[in-house]
């Protein structure tokens, strides 16, 4: 019996040893596994950082430089060799506003490193797509006439002839906007008592509020297209274009300007602004049939005399740079000047921004092997 009893507990024993020496060798290989999954890991994130460079060295060279699969980028990073090229998927979007519609890059990244199991060389291939679109910083056009001041920083007046319409003109399926859109209650109160020629309707339809309606960013827009070298500085008497359909413009007028008639549709966006030094700084006189489609920003100024029959299709946008400024903007619309909210006007002044900013945004789609 007792030796029995010392068979079986021998028995047991080296059971239990086999059991703990299966067990040990099960995490030994999780172990082994799991820091393989990790090594492998940190690979696909090497090759996905190598597929932002990328992005970026694209927006550098503004599309000029583009490694292909027969001749890849071949870039080292931390020590991990990234071969990679990429594909350019124009948009299927056509005619002047395709570059708003953003292009797709699909980008072929592929990682090589040594599999610590095995010591073979393996590969992870990695695929990420990107939405490229032209940057632009053009604000929303929430109206026709838009007061991004506040109630005591602007007078308001319309006579004569003189309309204001938030109805949409494009004849597109774009809805229809507020003719005057103000900040407060108070504004609309001071644009409902200005509207002496029932120019637009006198009801909450065509005079609305938006708190959110700010200048801000768009007094650094402006600051920065000033510097852009392909803006037109419009002063005197002015007879040149106003850019085109398909080539819409950026136009500044920071000195008394007159514009007569003759001159062509303009297309874009046009700044008068005032800094303070001239007594007549950003006066714009404009005759004749004139019509210019986009946006127009009055900075710290307001002054529009407009006789025959002046048209800005799209948005005007009022705002001050220095909000601590005591100074007021006097709106005066006068004679036939004509106000009209246009939603492809918008797409003119967008594009007008793209292609003088020259610069792209991009947003990842998705990511896979």
């Amino acid at each position: 019996m007792g030796r029995a009893m010392l068979i079986i507990a021998a028995g047991a024993i080296i059971a239990v040893g086999i059991l703990q020496l299966g067990v040990q060798s099960k995490r030994t290989s999780i172990a082994q596994n799991s820091a393989v999954d990790a090594y492998e890991v940190e690979v696909r994130n090497k090759a996905f950082t190598a597929a932002q460079l990328t992005m970026e060295r694209i927006n550098a060279s503004s599309g000029t430089w583009h490694p292909t699969a027969n001749n890849p980028w071949v870039q080292e990073i931390d020590g991990t060799p990234i071969s990679l090229y990429y594909e350019l998927m124009p948009t299927s979007a056509t005619g002047n506003f395709a570059m708003l519609e953003g292009d797709t890059v699909e980008i072929h990244a592929t990682a090589k490193f040594l599999d610590p199991m095995t010591d073979q060389e393996k590969d992870i291939d990695i695929i990420t797509n990107y939405v490229k679109t032209s940057m632009h910083f053009v604000p929303e056009f929430k109206g026709a006439l838009q007061f991004a001041v506040e109630a005591d920083d602007f007078n308001f007046s319309i006579q004569g002839s003189a309309g204001i319409s938030g109805d949409d003109a494009s004849g597109t399926s774009c809805p229809s906007k507020p003719a005057v859109v103000t900040k407060d209650l108070t504004s609309y109160s001071k644009v409902l008592a200005g509207n002496k020629n029932n120019g637009l309707d006198s009801d909450s339809t065509n005079i609305g509020i938006d708190p959110d309606l700010s200048y801000k960013p768009v007094d650094q827009l402006v600051a920065r297209l000033a510097q852009m070298s392909d803006v037109t500085k419009v002063s005197g008497n002015y007879k040149g274009s106003f850019g085109t359909k398909e080539n819409p413009g950026i136009f500044f007028v920071e000195d008394k300007a007159k514009l007569t008639g003759g001159i062509e549709e303009g297309y874009g966006i046009m700044v008068v602004r005032s800094g303070g030094e001239l007594e007549y700084e950003g006066e714009l006189f404009v005759a004749g049939n004139f019509k210019f489609n986009g946006l127009v920003i009055f900075e710290n100024a307001y002054d529009m005399t407009g006789r025959g029959t002046p048209r800005i299709n799209g948005s005007v946008l009022v705002g001050k740079a220095d909000e601590d400024s005591s100074e007021q903007l006097n709106v005066d619309l006068s004679g036939t000047i004509d106000l009209q909210y246009d939603c492809v006007a918008e797409k003119y002044a967008q594009l007008a921004a793209a292609m003088s900013l020259g610069q792209n945004r991009y947003k990842r789609l998705s990511t896979y092997e």
